[in-house]
């Protein structure tokens, strides 16, 4: 990634479809060709959880075999969310290389998305780990990190604890997610800070929902931390079936459109993204709900 600063990641088709009602397969695939016409690198394809209790995550198999590139490593990096070996088990035999495991850092909001505390969850992360050995990328995001729906304020030393945990079992990467966006750029600034210290060579990014308006600043603290990735989706859509109170994701758009202009490298069109928001949103039946996608980029 030497032609670029900031690493994007589009979480429309996952996160930004979770909390929806189920759309065609079909549709998710135009969506999905247009984030790749822009530029999109990184993105969430899909979850591999229990169709009953996410249904708009029931086509998880098809849509890895529907994007699969005709030749290995052509096209975006593609990750699936799994919850446990189960579901790690359904994204390998899918062919599906990149993992996001998800735990939240909070014990109420663990015990309510994933139905276990999070000391079992790391325990299922170790098994994960030992289990997918070279075959595949592991990820985690730390659910909750900023705030939780039930237990309100988090322990930033909680936070760390679990980022250690995970280092020592050996993940890929991680990433601190703002769940219901309850954080400030002061405190993101300085959790990212303390978890890139920790970190070292892992790559550490931020997922941020937008629920109080501070999604864009958070994201800019997060990068003047030392986070190398951020994610969003396009206009916006988003939220946890989960967690009361989530809404949508940091709009991926608006993202895209202070850094371009603050001279940072992405290599993610704005236009294509733009036009890609508003197939997502048609396609979930919403209005547009990104500043970018309203009034379009500044002096245009």
């Amino acid at each position: 990634m030497t032609d670029i600063d900031v690493l994007l990641r589009d979480v429309t088709l996952r996160d930004g479809l979770q909390d929806e009602a189920p759309i065609p397969t079909g549709a998710k695939l135009a969506v999905y060709e247009a984030l790749v016409a822009a530029g999109i690198r990184e993105l969430e394809l899909t979850s591999f959880v229990r169709p009953d209790r996410v249904p708009a995550m029931a086509d998880a198999d098809e849509m890895v075999a529907r994007t699969a590139p005709a030749t290995p490593g052509d096209g975006p990096v593609r990750w699936g969310l799994v919850l446990n070996p189960r579901g790690v088990d359904r994204a390998l035999a899918a062919g599906l290389g990149h993992l996001q495991f998800v735990l939240s850092v909070s014990e109420t909001h663990n015990q309510h998305n994933a139905g276990r505390s999070v000391d079992q969850s790391l325990e299922e992360l170790a098994a994960i780990r030992a289990r997918v050995g070279e075959d595949a990328v592991l990820e985690l995001t730390l659910s909750t990190s900023f705030g939780c729906p039930y237990e309100g304020p988090i322990d930033p030393a909680a936070v760390l604890a679990v980022v250690e945990r995970a280092l020592s079992i050996g993940v890929d990467g991680m990433s601190l997610a703002d769940t219901i966006g309850t954080g400030i750029p002061s405190e993101v600034r300085r959790l990212v800070t303390e978890a890139v210290e920790l970190a070292g060579d892992v790559p550490v990014g931020a997922h941020l929902h937008d629920t109080r308006g501070l999604a864009i600043a958070n994201g800019l603290a997060a990068l003047e931390a030392g986070a190398v990735r951020l994610d969003g989706a396009v206009g916006g859509l988003g939220g946890c079936p989960f967690a009361p109170g989530a809404s949508g994701n940091v709009p991926l758009e608006d993202l895209l459109h202070v850094l371009d202009a603050s001279g940072v490298r992405t290599g993610v069109d704005l236009d294509g993204l733009i036009e890609a928001a508003h197939l997502a949103c048609d396609a979930v039946g919403r209005p547009i709900g990104s500043h970018l996608g309203l009034a379009g980029p500044r002096f245009r």
